[in-house]
């Protein structure tokens, strides 16, 4: 009996000898986060080769040589294919998170860094599509609230911020005579409520607020969208008390 037991301890023994150190399951836990971490890479690339196709695409409907269903497929596509991206990459910062008041391993910080690039993405949609300045900021407040020393989402929460209300010097850069495409390039896009159609004056107007009370800038087309009128009072809300 009395062998047996000591066969038993010795066996023990060695088994505890062979357990991984905990420098060893760490690096084991970051050598498998390398390969993750890789892989993510990877299908970022291919996700920027979607976003390329799909730019080149609606520059090709837009001079007719591509169909507006062949550009919602590619586009749904894509949306998708961020979105399972997104999802991958949320995984992979929330499975080894920051740790408040430490700074961040290479490996956070990197995830970090790519996350705030694909949220400016998002941020960057809301102004380009929609002319939604704020919504864009709260994107960026977000971003910047884990990811605070980006110089790159700080300086695209101060642009924002310096064109979310339109100025008189912007509004100059427009005149009579202007199509369509040169109000965009200048000004950019409207909130689509701002974007009015006057049926019976045969006008559109584009409205730009130029402050948190209702005041706005006015563009204005005729029926061929082209720019016969240009008022940084456009539109005039009454002062309290008036």
């Amino acid at each position: 009996m009395r062998t047996s037991w000591i066969a038993f301890a010795l066996a023990a023994a060695v088994v505890a000898g062979c357990q991984p150190s905990e420098e060893q399951q760490q690096a084991s836990k970051m050598a498998e986060r390398q390969k993750v971490w890789s892989s993510i890479e990877a299908d970022k690339a291919e996700l920027d080769k979607q976003r390329a196709a799909l730019a080149e695409l609606e520059a090709q409907a837009a001079a007719g040589t591509a169909t507006a269903e062949q550009v919602a497929a590619a586009d749904a596509a894509v949306t998708a294919a961020t979105d399972a991206f997104s999802s991958r990459l949320a995984t992979y910062i929330n499975d080894d998170p920051p740790v408040q008041g430490e700074p961040m391993r290479p490996d956070q910080l990197a995830a970090m860094r790519l996350n705030s690039a694909e949220g400016m993405l998002v941020a960057r949609e809301y102004i380009e599509r929609g002319g939604d300045y704020r919504r864009a900021i709260d994107i960026y407040n977000q971003l910047l609230g884990a990811d605070p020393d980006n110089a790159d989402l700080q300086a695209a929460k101060a642009d924002a911020e310096s064109k979310r209300f339109m100025t008189a010097e912007r509004l100059a850069t427009v005149s009579k005579g202007m199509g369509e495409a040169d109000v965009l390039a200048a000004l950019g896009r409207p909130l689509s409520r701002n974007m009015k159609e006057y049926p019976e004056k045969k006008v559109t107007a584009w409205f730009y607020p130029t402050d948190e009370s209702g005041n706005a800038a006015g563009v204005f087309f005729n029926d061929k969208m082209v720019v016969y009128d240009v008022k940084i009072d456009a539109v005039k809300t009454e002062a309290p008390g008036a």
